[in-house]
């Protein structure tokens, strides 16, 4: 089977899987449910914007560590112990301020 790249960023984008993967976004939240795909696509845009709404609000996006892998974990954020519990796992995961998170050097090397 010939190997196909589904998702390329530019090269001018820096990109860590272990640091997101350590910090608890979890797979499906960029690739997609790929447990689902008879064929991976690619589910997200990948584009500055989509990533800068994360960087932005991480705590909506986080998860405990142990659901990192479950493709089919989700948060709404509509209750206030969702809303509390990402607030407290982005402390816990000392994910940094909105300001670091959105600096140009934070993904443009």
């Amino acid at each position: 089977i010939e190997w196909t790249r589904v998702h390329d960023l530019p090269d001018y984008v820096y990109f860590n899987h272990s640091i997101h993967v350590a910090k608890g976004v979890g797979c499906s939240s960029c690739h997609g449910q790929v447990d689902e795909m008879p064929l991976v696509y690619q589910a997200s845009s990948l584009q500055m914007e989509w990533c800068l709404a994360c960087h932005r609000e991480p705590e909506k996006f986080i998860r405990p560590k142990e659901q990192v892998f479950n493709m089919k974990w989700r948060v709404e954020n509509k209750t206030r112990e969702e809303i509390a519990q990402g607030l407290e796992l982005k402390a816990q995961y000392h994910v940094l301020d909105e300001r670091t998170m959105t600096s140009c050097s934070t993904c443009h090397r």
